[in-house]
């Protein structure tokens, strides 16, 4: 079977077992997710630093690989491994920045037309606000933000991101959205 057929489950089972091609094609899946990802939950300002660090988070799941065991769907694996990095770069670098939200992050490929130049103007202002207040939030409620709100990730997927029940990742997102 090759590995566009197989579920990323079997892919990073085989990637467990040293099979090189199975974990190449979970990158190549997933890639652009998890520099997203990191983009956004470390509101970093250049693709440079995501695409380092994407490539630490699949470098760490390369070398966890082994121990996966698939309970759920792989991309909250990923994203729990790429959760615990930037927790690591944050720690390291004491990063004090916030969430880019006014615009798309890297590679984007959607398609637009030219705004006008007054909603600019709102969308740049009502954007600055929500960086600030993003931004402003604790590490893990800035993640559960970033992974439902941008991420489209289910309660139960957040909680195992973050180690969470789904009452937990419901306060966490309540407390998120009133702070």
């Amino acid at each position: 079977m090759s590995t566009t057929e197989r579920t990323d489950d079997e892919l990073l089972v085989a990637a467990g077992a040293g099979d090189r091609e199975a974990f190449a094609a979970i990158i190549e899946r997933h890639h652009r997710d998890i520099v997203r990802f990191v983009y956004r939950y470390l509101g970093l300002t250049n693709r440079e630093t995501a695409e380092d660090l994407a490539q630490d988070v699949f470098l760490s799941a390369w070398r966890s690989s082994s121990s996966y065991e698939p309970r759920g769907r792989a991309v909250v694996w990923l994203y729990r491994v790429a959760t615990n990095a930037c927790l690591n770069y944050r720690r390291w670098w004491r990063l004090r920045r916030t969430i880019p939200f006014d615009g798309e992050p890297p590679d984007s490929d959607r398609g637009r037309s030219v705004p006008h130049p007054d909603d600019l103007a709102m969308a740049s202002e009502a954007a600055a606000g929500v960086r600030s207040a993003v931004g402003g939030l604790p590490s893990r409620e800035r993640a559960a933000i970033v992974l439902r709100h941008f991420h489209e990730l289910r309660y139960v997927e957040i909680g195992e991101v973050l180690g969470l029940s789904v009452p937990g990742v419901e306060s966490l997102l309540w407390r998120a959205r009133k702070r």
